[in-house]
């Protein structure tokens, strides 16, 4: 991905700071999905009021910005209106703005990581797993997969794919070892994610699947 321009890191600056004073808007949908609000708060969080140009059509959805060392490279959005996305015409669950590029999501978790980490399936998942003390980043859908992204990964002694129960789940494991020897598959039951799995089990059940 061509690196970002001095006014599109401003621009991403700009709306992660505008949107994150908003967050409380979401803070039930937040709770329902076990994901405290202060650890959203920490990772720039927020909710679209006020949408900054070419993020009209977002208006109302949760903002989760891609956060490095150097402020957000990236952001998407998930809409947290009570309804059947899939039931709306021209609506859609998740959402970016147009001409944004691909990037993993948590990579500040690595920095913490010794010789294992989780990868998951988008955003949320990682957020889960980093709230319970486990680094881990987000692939923002599993055909979103970068095969130069093996260089992140390939140092690490065990590469945990937190895998989604379904079959984008596993085309992410197929994409992912490809190239890489060191990922061990930690695929969740049929039809749940991380996400599901923490409200059902708890943490427990996420760290015990991992081999520390």
């Amino acid at each position: 991905m061509p690196a970002l321009s001095k006014e599109q890191r401003k621009y991403l600056e700009r709306a992660t700071l505008q949107y994150a004073g908003s967050l409380d808007v979401a803070a039930g949908w937040l709770e329902a999905r076990g994901i405290e609000l202060e650890h959203a708060r920490s990772n720039g969080l927020g909710v679209v009021t006020n949408p900054l140009p070419g993020h009209e059509h977002l208006d109302g959805y949760l903002a989760i910005p891609y956060l490095t060392d150097r402020g957000p490279v990236n952001m998407s959005f998930r809409c947290i209106k009570d309804h059947d996305c899939k039931e709306i015409p021209h609506h859609s669950k998740m959402g970016k703005k147009k001409g944004s590029g691909t990037n993993l999501y948590g990579v500040q978790a690595l920095a913490w990581a010794d010789e294992w980490c989780v990868v998951c399936e988008g955003e949320l998942d990682a957020l889960v797993y980093q709230q319970i003390g486990v680094p881990a980043v987000g692939v923002p859908g599993a055909e979103n997969w970068k095969p130069y992204w093996d260089n992140i990964f390939e140092d690490f002694s065990r590469v945990y794919l937190a895998e989604d129960g379904d079959t984008a789940g596993k085309d992410l494991w197929e994409r992912m070892t490809e190239n890489l020897s060191n990922v061990i598959r930690m695929k969740m039951p049929d039809g749940e994610d991380v996400n599901s799995m923490y409200l059902k089990s708890g943490k427990d059940y996420l760290l015990g699947r991992i081999r520390k």
